[in-house]
């Protein structure tokens, strides 16, 4: 318990605030500043009664060095420890201290490893590295520059463990290495690895870098290979992406196979780096999506056959992405920037307290994210971290591209940075994210939300006006969209379908137009139809055209993994922690809709075949398209390029009767369609139908 009889922080290089319990205040004292051989009377510039406190802000005339002891002694000798306060959060701090060579954490090499850590405010900081034998030593690290500590141990540490010691705000603190990447079971130690000893990812997937030609599919490892009925030999593990040859119970096919036979081009995953929630060695114990981050450079280790073996996530991880390359499928990582799991125990809070959050007036965090903490990603060694993490991934595991979880708290500056970075490695990687916009307060005006789309032209943003405008409102699941009857928004149809583009109705190009109208979050398209429906049999054909209307819409399409057969969750609207039998991919349902699936792969070669769904500028989308709403509610869409296409979105089941140019023919139809010649059809279901000029039926 702190007992000491007034607590003291450092808020900037000349300015600190005394806070006194009211018991212990005298009026008559003086105070000083005492460390680094030095004795500064402190000037008392301010006094405020906080009613069982009195707050005294004072200021001083002398250089402060942050890696020294300091302490506020007053006249009657009471002495307490100067503790680092507001000045980690000035913009001097941040340009005096900011590192940026691309070298923290270690570096290693047969003749020895080189160790740095930032933290400009720690006192000491030790390390604490232990051999293949379990027998620990300890070695202090030395101060250099622009907060940074730093150590060369010669010998060939590969397979060591590794942590920090720091003493910082009066304590020493156990310190995991913020730039870690390699970890034991539940994050107790840091590895140091000779990378080049790491399974080596030799295919790349055949993707020209336009966002326009992705098919995004989202899963999870685990998900994906839960499902008790298929015999997965690496159920749950990031190897069980990479089984060939695997089958439902009825012969169809099943896993890797399945999506290379469905045609996506992009695989989404949900986190994949080391987050919290599960017990690594008892993983089955336990589900969470992942949403909690705690290594940003280590993989998750529920995913590995081995937590505690930190080549095993190494190598399989990259096994994974190698595999799924191999079949010319990119891998998408989904990060999380904007929050951490334990604001407390992350590495940056307890090297450098007080400078990874955003505070409000009081220096409480805010909590805009729903997690307690919201990461200033403003500030330059943040920002780095983010940046350092994301190219990690991008070299190392050759990851194709990242989505990232709301965006809308991470500042611009940062995103497009970090965007430009990704493409300096790699200019086929795609970035996009959750555009929403969280502030109601001036942070807004920096933030890498849907209102700043017009500076960050070349990152994506999910489009929510897509989704509750086509599926209906995600939060009332009553409330139905234009596939599921609801004709009212006819007019915002016609512009999410020109990938919100048109006219720049809400982007300056489609490609920053993700179209979905499903997702992990919140219920999936089937559960909302059983809010509104229960004929099963409706719903299916509403999800198929919503499915569809994704798929051939401008801008890129996005789906749910599951989702083109029907994918349930039993109602569960918030499923992040509710077991694997919610949770997984039901591969039966893939079998009791084998139809559905096909007419999807169809959907999908047919985007791939037609360049006209690819159409970036708003001028293009003026010139080369006309979208026509029937008296029907139905709606017409024309690419008239080299396509000539002609597409039917039919949300009604009423029937109508719709006279196509001759030289047009059917090409795909989501329901049977009726003709008494050439030109004139019968439509009499929800579905969507395709039209090609030249081509026979």
């Amino acid at each position: 318990m702190d007992k000491r009889p007034f607590y003291c922080y450092l808020d900037n290089f000349d300015e600190l605030t005394i806070i006194i319990p009211i018991k212990n205040y005298q009026d008559n004292l003086n105070y000083f500043l005492v460390g680094n051989d030095e004795i500064i009377k402190l000037k008392i510039t301010q006094k405020i009664n906080l009613g069982v406190e009195i707050k005294l802000l004072a200021n001083f005339d002398a250089y402060i060095d942050l890696g020294k002891v300091y302490f506020v002694e007053n006249t009657k000798k009471d002495m307490s420890e100067l503790y680092t306060g507001k000045i980690v959060r000035t913009e001097l701090f941040d340009n005096i201290y900011s590192y940026k060579k691309h070298d923290l954490g270690f570096t290693y090499a047969k003749e020895g490893t080189k160790f740095k850590i930032w933290s400009p405010v720690a006192k000491y900081v030790k390390l604490e590295l232990v051999d293949k034998e379990n027998r620990k030593e300890f070695y202090n690290l030395e101060y250099k520059i622009s907060g940074v500590w730093r150590a060369f141990i010669e010998g060939d540490l590969d397979g060591y463990k590794y942590r920090y010691l720091v003493y910082v705000n009066g304590k020493e603190q156990v310190v995991q290495d913020p730039y870690g990447k390699a970890s034991n079971a539940n994050g107790e130690y840091n590895y140091i690895i000779d990378f080049s000893k790491t399974y080596n990812i030799t295919h790349m997937p055949d993707f020209s870098g336009n966002p326009l030609d992705a098919i995004i599919y989202e899963t999870s490892v685990r998900d994906f290979t839960s499902d008790a009925t298929i015999d997965f030999l690496n159920k749950k593990r990031y190897l069980g992406l990479t089984e060939e040859n695997i089958k439902t119970k009825n012969g169809l096919s099943a896993g890797l196979d399945y999506l290379k036979e469905l045609g996506i081009t992009h695989l989404q995953l949900m986190p994949i780096f080391d987050f919290e929630g599960i017990d690594e060695l008892d993983p089955d114990s336990q589900y969470n999506w992942g949403y909690n981050p705690s290594q940003y450079f280590v993989p998750e280790g529920s995913y590995s056959t081995n937590a505690n073996d930190p080549y095993a996530r190494i190598n399989e991880l990259k096994m994974m992405v190698d595999k799924l390359h191999e079949n010319n499928i990119s891998v998408v990582m989904d990060v999380v920037y904007n929050h951490v799991y334990d604001s407390f125990n992350f590495s940056m809070e307890k090297l450098v307290p007080g400078y990874s959050y955003h505070v409000d007036r009081n220096g409480i965090n805010t909590n805009v994210s729903g997690c307690n903490n919201d990461l200033a990603t403003h500030r330059k060694m943040l920002r780095k971290l983010i940046i350092d993490a994301s190219l990690f991934w991008a070299t190392e595991y050759k990851i194709d591209g990242f989505r990232f979880d709301l965006m809308g708290l991470i500042d611009f500056e940062t995103m497009n940075e970090l965007a430009q970075e990704l493409h300096d490695v790699n200019p086929k990687i795609i970035c996009y994210g959750e555009g929403w916009n969280m502030y109601s307060s001036n942070l807004a005006d920096r933030m890498a939300h849907m209102g700043s789309k017009k500076v960050i032209p070349t990152i994506g943003f999910f489009n929510d006006k897509f989704r509750e405008t086509i599926k209906g409102s995600t939060f009332n699941p009553k409330e139905p969209g234009y596939a599921t009857g609801n004709l009212s928004d006819i007019n915002v149809v016609k512009e999410v379908v020109l990938g919100s583009a048109h006219n720049r109705y809400m982007f300056k190009y489609s490609a920053q137009s993700v179209n979905y109208v499903e997702c992990h979050d919140n219920m999936t398209f089937y559960d909302k139809g059983l809010y509104m429906s229960d004929d099963t049999a409706l719903i299916k054909k509403q999800q198929l055209l919503a499915t569809a209307m994704v798929i051939l819409s401008q801008g890129v399409p996005f789906l749910h993994s599951g989702q083109e057969f029907f994918r349930t969750k039993d109602l569960d609207e918030n499923s992040y922690i509710s077991g694997d039998e919610i949770n997984k991919l039901d591969w039966t349902l893939r079998e009791e809709n084998a139809n559905s699936v096909d007419f999807i792969k169809k959907l999908i070669k047919i985007r791939k075949d037609f360049n006209c769904f690819k159409l970036k500028s708003s001028s293009d989308l003026e010139a080369k398209t006309e979208v026509v709403s029937l008296a029907s509610g139905s709606l017409m869409i024309h690419y008239n390029d080299t396509c000539n296409l002609l597409i039917i979105f039919k949300p009604i089941a009423s029937f109508e009767t719709i006279i196509i140019p001759e030289e047009y023919s059917l090409l795909l139809g989501q329901e049977k369609v009726e003709s008494n010649d050439t030109s004139e059809y019968s439509l009499k279901d929800i579905g969507v139908y395709l039209f090609k000029k030249g081509d026979e039926q």
